[in-house]
């Protein structure tokens, strides 16, 4: 018996081989497998008889047939260089054209720290600062057309702004740029009438940052100005924590007492829910957009700012000590017309102020556009609220409110960006607010009240004597 060697392949590694020694080269239907066909060649007679009828092609085609593929390369060369080319992004019909131009609203001291702070950049024009009335375009042309800041024994000016005049009067007359980048530092109660003078020069190319310590603004200038969302502006919420501080001129300086930093948020305007069984989604979502995100991008690179973009569930955890304080505190220092410590030390305010920090819970906790984060809820929850809100009114000491100042001015008062901003929220989630309701209303009362008499009030001049 024949030995194999143990190296050798396995069986069908011999099948392989056989099988391939016994294949046939050829293998032609109809042909014997053993005869390779022949393939006859022309006879040199037949090649020549088929050149002879063959027609040479005219001179023409021969030209055509270049151009036509001449004219290929040149359209597949075009294809290639717009598809490399980076194109701006359309908005609408036209192509959005990022603009690096920064105009800023708001004669408080969060928009003189802005707009200092801008200033110091010297990668965008100068910014734009738009002055409200005649006279204060002439002092800022009197004071040398700068702002200071005061930054510990640190004294720095800037003079790298632009006063902008925008009277009222001649607003709508006066065609005026388009405003690309806006940022607004006016309380709330004023900002939808200032708007309102500008209303031309803001379309779906703007983008508006609102700086304020109110809710709801954004919402109200949606209804008002802008219902078209193919032309509405882009609106940023933004929240400054900076402590600032009033100086000598009462106009165009500031102190910055405590750094802080401005925390940004893409606004989308929200729809009541059990509207329809239908929701509608952007695509690409708006904040995926360049459009959207291009003055956010701008501001966090700016120096000096400390400009952070986030989340609008982690923009409000920021944002809502302070909006929470407010609506609390200020309307029962209006209704009592006390200082903050008179507040905290009555227990009859402090159960007042637990039944409001109750309700204001229970709405914040059914937002839903905070739903989904679990830091919010903890924020949002009643006991930490009141923690906040107990803690910042013992910071206040004998401070006095904003808006008991502004009651005893007879001035318009935020009370309808705080109180009214969650009362409108409670109804649309169906959460009792019956609290905060009332007390915005008598607020409200006190304030028209108060207006009224001192519109009453007509002054004389002369002297009187007996």
């Amino acid at each position: 018996m024949e030995k194999r060697d143990p190296s050798a392949p396995s069986g069908a590694g011999e099948e392989d081989v056989s099988s391939s020694e016994k294949r046939v080269p050829f293998a032609v239907e109809g042909v014997d497998e053993h005869k390779v066909p022949v393939v006859e060649e022309p006879s040199a007679d037949k090649s020549a008889t088929a050149e002879s009828n063959r027609v040479a092609p005219p001179e023409q085609d021969s030209q055509e047939e270049l151009s036509r593929i001449q004219s290929k390369l040149a359209l597949w060369d075009l294809e290639e260089r717009e598809a490399h080319a980076r194109r701006p992004p359309v908005v609408g019909m036209q192509p959005f054209r990022p603009s690096d131009q920064i105009h800023v609203m708001g004669m408080d001291l969060a928009g003189r720290y802005i707009a200092h702070t801008l200033a110091g950049c010297q990668t965008i024009p100068p910014v734009r600062y738009m002055l409200h009335s005649h006279y204060l375009f002439r002092q800022w042309r009197e004071c040398g057309k700068q702002l200071t800041l005061y930054r510990g024994d640190n004294r720095i000016t800037r003079r790298r702004i632009v006063g902008e005049y925008t009277q009222d009067e001649l607003a709508e007359a006066r065609s005026g740029g388009t405003i690309h980048n806006l940022i607004v530092t006016l309380p709330a109660s004023q900002v939808v009438r200032a708007i309102g003078h500008i209303r031309h020069r803001l379309d779906y190319r703007s983008t508006i940052c609102l700086i304020n310590d109110g809710l709801g603004v954004a919402e109200e200038l949606i209804e008002r100005y802008f219902p078209d969302d193919s032309t509405r502006p882009i609106f940023l919420l933004g929240h400054l924590s900076t402590n600032l501080g009033h100086t000598d001129d009462k106009f165009f300086s500031v102190s910055e007492v405590r750094p802080g930093r401005l925390f940004l948020s893409l606004f989308s305007p929200h729809r009541p829910e059990g509207g329809g069984r239908f929701h509608i989604k952007r695509h690409p979502p708006l904040e995926r957009t360049a459009r959207a995100t291009h003055f956010i991008r701008l501001l966090t690179a700016m120096p000096g700012l400390h400009a952070t973009g986030h989340p609008m569930p982690d923009f409000l955890r920021h944002k809502l000590p302070t909006a929470a304080f407010r609506t609390v505190v200020d309307p029962l220092a209006v209704l009592f017309d006390c200082r903050y410590d008179q507040i905290l030390s009555n227990p009859y305010a402090r159960q007042l102020m637990d039944r409001l920090i109750g309700e204001l819970s229970h709405v914040l906790s059914h937002l839903p556009e905070c739903r989904h984060s679990e830091k919010f809820r903890r924020f949002a929850s009643a006991a930490s609220l009141r923690d906040e809100v107990f803690r910042k009114l013992m910071l206040k000491r004998t401070a006095d409110s904003r808006m008991r100042w502004q009651v005893a001015q007879g001035w318009d008062t935020d009370v309808d960006y705080l109180s009214g901003y969650f009362v409108r929220r409670g109804r649309e989630l169906r959460a009792s607010v019956t609290t905060l309701e009332s007390i915005m209303a008598a607020a409200k009362a006190k304030q028209t009240i108060t207006s009224k008499k001192l519109e009453s009030d007509i002054p004389f001049e002369g002297t009187y004597s007996a």
